[in-house]
């Protein structure tokens, strides 16, 4: 069985710098004067290590086989499948507004690590589904060979 697979993680350098440095912009104080002695003080750092953690941990998996297109954002769910029956078009899309994370926008759910290149789904119910890709050359290709798949 041949299969498009691909898993992505927060490696954005700016992100993880920014991360460090709120982490001593919120640290540094508390060291350096008698504010660290606050228990509630250390709130800042520890709320900034949390979403370090999350960041860390993030990871968007995507498989493509014959049964459909199957997606995971972990920690947040666990793999969804969208049969072949259920997709109307598949194809690899650019699009204008960059955010990562999972969002719902004017033109359906968006899950994205990186980037502004991904998967656009479109269902049955022409609702809309667009999953990030870091691989977007592989991903065209594997669609092109496998049209068989998709059903109108």
């Amino acid at each position: 069985m041949n299969a498009f697979t691909e898993s992505q993680r927060f490696q954005q350098w700016w992100l993880w710098t920014l991360m460090g440095a709120v982490f001593l912009i919120t640290t540094v104080p508390l060291l350096t004067t008698h504010a660290g002695a606050e228990p509630f003080a250390w709130g800042g750092p520890i709320i900034t290590l949390l979403v370090a953690f999350l960041l860390y941990s993030w990871r968007l998996d995507t498989r493509i086989d014959d049964e459909g297109v199957h997606y995971k954002v972990f920690p947040v769910f666990s793999w969804r499948t969208i049969p072949w029956t259920e997709i109307k078009s598949a194809s690899v899309t650019k699009y204008g507004f960059v955010g990562y994370g999972i969002r719902l926008g004017f033109d359906g759910w968006v899950y994205n690590v990186a980037g502004n290149k991904g998967l656009r789904i479109v269902k049955q119910r022409n609702t809309i589904i667009t999953i990030g890709t870091q691989r977007p050359d592989e991903l065209e290709t594997y669609l092109t060979t496998h049209q068989h798949l998709i059903t109108t």
